[in-house]
């Protein structure tokens, strides 16, 4: 069986590289090891070529000079022409902003899936006041199948397209296995540096409230945009954060995993999410979760996270200072947090995912 996964992204963008092209890479492997052929067509950025990772065929298309944002729009346009022209069995096509959808069910007879890490029209509504909502709702229209993360995805498509055939399929996690025993030092935020979107200017304005001599250093890690990092680095000097906060670009392997194992909790104080893996990954770490308590993450249990009223700078400032001081508080959230992760191993969350694609072909 031919496979093509569909994502802007992929594993070394340097501007996003997320969790989504994250996961896209492990279920293609897999499906890979098991003899099936796996192309991903993702967006092309400077340096980019086509290559095999793992034995899964990556095809950059579009072009690398047009930058991050323009290139996302580029790549809806032009992605129902490879659609046409490339063969395959089944395709898997991974919603982009800024409306999500490219209506490839439009351009074929085969099998399209939607593969919906996050319905992003209503997060770029919001940022650029523009309506992409609506493209977005005609677009779900055309598709017959859907995999969603979780049910408050599933419940927005079945607004606009109620017989679709949606099954609900999360995101999974390696889970260590081992984790240092040593005192721990840090905060950690680590994901996509987007300042609104990931709420940085909110955990900032956080961290500042509290004393800086009860709280332990923060670290924040993650790729962006160099605007975007930019902005990060002047809100840090803004807030004369600069001795208190770190920030170390994009981590992957080692460094990442050396992050996880030296942090005290995560914080996660975004404004809009879908499936946070770096959640995931932080309860495979037994790391306690501060976040605000929005949609997407509603799905994290009470027992692995503190949630807070959105967007309250306020609260999230005092629960900071209260997790880091309570380590009996830390620990039980971080036990549990570790018990609660084991259902998500990527080779269970791919037998779903072969279940699935193997009945639609």
């Amino acid at each position: 069986m031919k496979i093509v996964f569909s994502n802007y992204d992929d594993i070394k963008n340097p501007f996003y590289g997320g969790g989504g092209a994250y996961a896209i890479h492990e279920i293609a492997r897999r499906f890979s090891k098991k003899g099936h052929k796996v192309v991903v067509i993702t967006g092309k950025y400077k340096g980019s070529k086509d290559v095999f990772v793992e034995k899964v065929k990556y095809k950059r298309i579009g072009f690398s000079w047009t930058g991050p944002k323009l290139s996302q729009l580029i790549y809806h346009l032009i992605l129902p022409i490879f659609v046409k022209i490339t063969s395959f069995d089944i395709w898997i096509e991974s919603f982009t902003p800024p409306h999500s959808t490219s209506f490839l069910p439009l351009f074929t007879k085969k099998n399209v899936v939607g593969l919906v890490h996050m319905l992003a029209s209503e997060d770029m509504r919001r940022k650029y006041k523009l309506p992409f909502h609506l493209v977005e709702k005609i677009g779900l229209r055309f598709y017959k199948h859907f995999i969603v993360l979780n049910d408050i995805t599933e419940i927005n498509i079945r607004k606009v397209n109620e017989s679709a055939n949606i099954k609900i399929i999360p995101n999974g996690i390696d889970i260590p296995q081992y984790i240092s025993k040593k005192r721990r030092t840090n905060i950690l935020f680590l994901g996509r540096i987007e300042i609104n979107q990931k709420g940085l200017d909110l955990l900032l304005k956080a961290y500042k409230k509290v004393d800086s001599k009860k709280l332990v250093k923060m670290v924040i890690a993650g790729g962006g945009t160099e605007s975007e990092v930019e902005s990060l680095k002047s809100l840090i000097k803004k807030f004369g954060l600069k001795n208190k906060v770190e920030y170390v670009g994009k981590v992957i392997g080692r460094k990442k995993n050396s992050l996880f194992n030296k942090a005290l909790f995560m914080v996660i104080p975004s404004r809009y999410e879908t499936f946070s893996i770096v959640s995931l990954e932080a309860a495979a770490w037994g790391l306690p979760i501060i976040c605000f308590d929005i949609e997407g993450l509603r799905w994290l249990p009470k027992n692995c996270a503190l949630k807070i009223k959105p967007f309250s700078v306020d609260l999230f400032s005092k629960e900071m200072e209260r997790l880091e001081s309570d380590s009996r508080l830390r620990e039980s959230l971080g036990n549990s947090a570790r018990v609660y992760v084991r259902r998500y191993s990527w080779n269970d969350i791919f037998r779903k995912y072969e279940k699935f694609i193997t009945q639609l072909v």
